[in-house]
């Protein structure tokens, strides 16, 4: 199979290779040269998708929820005068 660079250095890797390893649109590629220079090695970095109960307590910021709720209200109990 072949393949070109094209201007801005992409290159497109053909879609049978692409469907065969399961590679779509962002995912991520460790690109490697042999000691010999003469073999390009692309190889895909799998990464493990956490489960949201994973992410709990994760984020600085915990209680922006309860923030954004109680500023909500406030906002919504006062009353906004518009001159034209």
């Amino acid at each position: 199979m072949k393949s070109i660079i094209g201007e801005r250095g992409q290159w497109v890797i053909p879609k049978q290779i692409r469907d065969t390893l399961g590679l779509e649109k962002g995912t991520l590629l460790e690109v490697e040269t042999t000691l010999d220079n003469k073999v390009i090695q692309l190889r895909p970095i799998r990464m493990k998708r956490k489960g949201w109960r994973e992410w709990i307590g994760t984020f600085e910021g915990e209680g922006l929820i309860r923030e954004y709720l109680k500023d909500k209200k406030k906002h919504k109990n006062q009353v906004t005068h518009l001159d034209y």
